[in-house]
C-alpha cells in the first residue's frame, strides 16, 4: 500500500525547504563596491594690511606638471614612480583648486580692488600665475610625507617687468598613510604657502608703488 503525505505535511516541507534557500543566500558573501572618497583644498585664512592704492590683479590659469593635472591624488613609493589612489580622488585637478584658492585669499585683502581671471574686464596692475610642480604622498613603511611645490610670478603690467617670484615648496610628515591624512596635510601646506604668498606678494606691490611714486614728477 502506497502512503501519500497530507496536504499539511507538504505545505510544512515546502515552508522549510524555502527557509533554507533563505537562510542559504543570507550565508553567501556579498559583493561590495568600495565608496570613492572625495576630497577638496580651500582658501586659507589669511589677513594682511592695507596699501595705499588698492590693485586690480589678474590671475592666469596655474599649470600642472606632468601626472598633476588630473583629479587623482597621486602616490610614489619610490622617488620615479607615481601611482594613484585607487578608492579616492580630489573634487577636481588640484591647479584649479589652488587657482580657486589663490583667488578667494586674495580677493579677502584689502589692498586688492578686485581679482579677474577668465576675463579681463579692466586693465590689470598686476598678473600672476603659478605653477604646480607637485602634490603627491611619499609612502615610507614609517610614516608618509605630503610634498607639495608651487611656483609662482608676478608681472608689473605697466612696466611689463617681473615683480616677483617665488618657489612655495613645503613638506608636512603623516602618522597614517591614508587619503584623509594626505588630504588634511596638503591643505596645511597649501595653508603656509598662500600665507607666503600674499605677503611676498604685497611686499612686491608695495615695493613697485613706491618706485613709481619718486619716478613722478
Amino acid at each position: 500500500m502506497t502512503c501519500s503525505p497530507s496536504p499539511r505535511r507538504l505545505r510544512a516541507a515546502w515552508l522549510t525547504f524555502g527557509a533554507a534557500l533563505v537562510l542559504s543566500a543570507c550565508a553567501l558573501p556579498a559583493s561590495r563596491t568600495a565608496v570613492q572618497q572625495t576630497y577638496r583644498l580651500r582658501a586659507a585664512e589669511v589677513r594682511s594690511a592695507a596699501l595705499p592704492h588698492p590693485v586690480v590683479l589678474q590671475l592666469l590659469s596655474a599649470e600642472a606638471a606632468p601626472g598633476f593635472g588630473s583629479p587623482a591624488m597621486m602616490y610614489s613609493r619610490q622617488p620615479d614612480l607615481l601611482a594613484p589612489y585607487r578608492d579616492s580622488r580630489w573634487l577636481a585637478a588640484p591647479q584649479r583648486m589652488i587657482d580657486d584658492a589663490i583667488a578667494d585669499t586674495f580677493g579677502r585683502q584689502p589692498w586688492i580692488a578686485g581679482v579677474q581671471r577668465q576675463f579681463t574686464l579692466v586693465r590689470p596692475d598686476f598678473t600672476l600665475q603659478c605653477a604646480l610642480g607637485r602634490l603627491e604622498h611619499d609612502v615610507a613603511a614609517s610614516g608618509g610625507t605630503v610634498r607639495l611645490d608651487l611656483d609662482c610670478q608676478l608681472v608689473d603690467d605697466a612696466s611689463r617687468h617681473i615683480a616677483g617670484r617665488w618657489n612655495l615648496d613645503g613638506a608636512q610628515p603623516i602618522p597614517v598613510n591614508d587619503a584623509a591624512h594626505f588630504a588634511q596635510a596638503a591643505q596645511t601646506l597649501l595653508d603656509r604657502a598662500l600665507d607666503r604668498l600674499v605677503a611676498s606678494t604685497r611686499n612686491a606691490i608695495s615695493q613697485a608703488q613706491a618706485q613709481a611714486t619718486r619716478a613722478s614728477p
